[in-house]
């Protein structure tokens, strides 16, 4: 654990520079104000919308992005109650104000608060998790940073923000515990759908094109996998009769949409998880959609109502995480770390900026 004292005055941080240009630079440490968390950060995972803002040049340069973050707490602000340094935490980047329109309607991630993001490393708010460093704004400190227990790792702990993500998903799926969901994708939010299905009493079936990413799932629950370059639908409706009770789609594209679409029973939902970016589009017939009254779902970002149960289940190991973890970088290795989880094949899932070694 660092001494809060040794901090510098500057740090390392993987800068994103516009026009796809990744690179590590020092950059100056974040100074804090009252009520505000500095958090040395230990792990990070390097999400797909992280990736897509940087290949795709969505937002401009300079950022410091990240937003999976797990760390100590090295220094906090007058007036900060809950914290002292020395604590392990997790973050959440957004929460909401609580008051407004979309915040009593349960549309947390449409608050216009909630838009702001609260961690940053430096320069426009974006995260921040992929420096040595990360300040935390009062209101997430107010809101949205868990204590991490004893006896689990930050590489962990930093799947409370992803893990909150799908298990609004599945909320609003209004998934039953007997139902049959199929979940298409069997990347880490993929994997991590399916074992929240499993959890709500769910029997689950699985798609995707890698070998490894079926056997993995096969191995955390899955009680079919089907290979999505097969005929899914046909063995689909071989197992259940009728088709899925609800379908999660996670992944992009128009076949994994069609997948998802015609897996799912009459009357049943389809719920589109991964879209996360304007301009990712699909063809739907309408006429199928409407004539079998199927419901297009769909879900984004975190929900506050969820934080807590979403961070026991990674805490307590019900949701297992730390299978998913394949490669772990250093951060002065962030542009290659970012490469591969961009091209994602055989062999790689998650993919993980940590100083920790296990």
């Amino acid at each position: 654990m660092s001494d809060p004292g040794a901090v510098g005055s500057s740090m390392r941080a993987a800068v994103y520079r516009g026009n796809g240009s990744l690179r590590v630079e020092q950059i100056p440490v974040p100074e804090i104000q009252p009520g505000e968390l500095l958090v040395r950060v230990d792990a990070c995972g390097i999400c797909g919308t992280d990736v897509k803002k940087i290949e795709r040049n969505l937002l401009p340069g300079p950022r410091v992005f990240g937003h999976e973050t797990a760390g100590t707490v090295v220094r906090s602000g007058a007036g900060v109650r809950r914290f002292r340094e020395g604590d392990r935490v997790a973050l959440h980047h957004h929460v909401p104000c609580g008051t407004c329109f979309y915040c009593r309607e349960g549309l947390y991630s449409q608050c216009p608060g909630y838009k702001r993001n609260g961690t940053t490393a430096g320069f426009e708010p974006a995260g921040g998790g992929f420096a040595e460093y990360v300040r935390v704004c009062e209101w997430i400190v107010e809101r949205g940073v868990v204590p991490v227990p004893d006896g689990v790792s930050a590489a962990e702990a930093s799947f409370v923000e992803p893990l909150n993500t799908c298990l609004k998903a599945v909320e609003r799926s209004r998934l039953q515990p007997g139902e049959v969901a199929l979940v298409v994708g069997q990347g880490p939010v993929g994997a991590l759908l399916m074992q929240l299905a499993r959890w709500r009493g769910a029997q689950v079936i699985t798609s995707d094109a890698l070998p490894d990413r079926l056997d993995l799932s096969r191995r955390l629950g899955a009680e079919v996998v089907v290979d999505a370059r097969e005929d899914v639908v046909a063995r689909v409706r071989e197992w259940t009769g009728r088709g899925v009770d609800v379908a999660f789609l996670a992944a992009l594209g128009q076949a994994p949409l069609d997948q998802a679409i015609e897996a799912t029973r009459p009357g049943g939902r389809v719920l589109v998880f991964a879209a996360t970016s304007p301009g990712e589009r699909a063809e739907v017939d309408l006429g199928a959609l409407c004539a079998s009254e199927k419901e297009l779902l769909t879900s984004y970002s975190a929900s506050i109502d969820v934080q807590d149960r979403a961070a026991r289940l990674i805490f307590d190991r019900e949701i297992r995480v730390r299978e998913l973890i394949t490669h772990r970088f250093d951060l002065a290795d962030a542009p290659r770390a970012v490469e591969l989880a961009s091209r994602p094949g055989n062999g790689v899932m998650k993919v993980m900026l940590t100083s920790e070694r296990e």
